[in-house]
């Protein structure tokens, strides 16, 4: 049944949880009720709105509105569940994967920056080179990041 609201109070329940008390004016007069948080658009409800809802004495005596409104389902199938799951974990496992690369370039760029610097410092020192220490920084770092990926195999320790 369709209701006009002619007043509202907001209130807690003796539990805390907010509620409000109206007076509702329908076909058969007016009458007052609770309304609980869950009801749709609890919070938009003001005087003059108009609310589609049943009316319902609790165990307790007082008369409450419940909503004629459709409400959502509370489960979803579990294989839809598992579906997101599944699709989640999927997007985990790339971002991670992301952030490794991004690990690794980011030790690679810092590693080979500093290595260059160093070696283009010693190298600089020695007054027969004819590079600048630009180029020397630049010279290193390649040499650096083009034998970055070497195996261990391949090459005597010292």
């Amino acid at each position: 049944m369709i209701y006009k609201v002619l007043s509202t109070e907001n209130v807690m329940t003796s539990t805390g949880k907010p509620m409000k008390k109206l007076s509702l004016e329908g076909e058969g007069g007016v009458v007052s009720v609770n309304i609980f948080s869950d009801f749709p658009h609890f919070a938009d409800i003001t005087i003059g709105s108009t609310i589609d809802g049943e009316l319902r004495k609790n165990d307790k005596g007082y008369t409450n509105l419940y909503s004629n409104e459709i409400k959502p389902r509370g489960g979803a199938n579990p294989a839809f569940k598992q579906q997101q799951i599944e699709k989640t974990m999927e997007r985990k496992e790339t971002s991670i994967g992301k952030f490794q690369d991004n690990k690794e370039w980011s030790i690679m760029t810092a590693s080979s920056m500093s290595g260059a610097v160093a070696l283009a410092i010693a190298e600089y020192k020695d007054k027969t080179v004819l590079d600048t220490l630009d180029q020397a920084v630049l010279k290193w770092r390649r040499f650096i990041i083009e034998n970055w990926d070497i195996d261990p195999k391949d090459k005597q320790p010292f």
